[in-house]
């Protein structure tokens, strides 16, 4: 996309990237470059004006604190929720039983 091969892009990752860095998020520069062009693409069509007018509506700070919230956001979601860990039941569960029984143990 020719909005990528501009000077105004690469600022604005750098400079989002710099504000999510001292927020303590760290995000990789293709995804921060993604957010970018979707969200000045996405004011550009709905103002019905070109890409590059778009820019002066460009705050990296703004970016920067949405996309920490959503980071943190998302850890806690996950970390809430146990997401990577294996579903047992309760100590006090006759399914725990069944669910023990049925596993195989490794040989040694």
């Amino acid at each position: 996309m020719a909005l990528r091969n501009t000077k105004a892009f690469k600022e604005a990752v750098a400079q989002t990237s710099a504000e999510l860095a001292q927020r303590g998020v760290p995000l990789a520069p293709a995804m921060v470059g993604d957010t970018i062009v979707r969200n000045v693409s996405t004011v550009a069509e709905l103002l019905c004006i070109q890409a590059r007018s778009a820019w002066r509506y460009f705050d990296a700070a703004a970016l920067a604190d949405n996309l920490a919230t959503s980071a943190r956001t998302f850890e806690q979601s996950n970390a809430d929720s146990g997401v990577g860990s294996a579903p047992m039941p309760s100590f006090d569960n006759p399914e725990l039983a069944l669910v023990l029984a049925s596993t195989r143990m490794p040989s040694p």
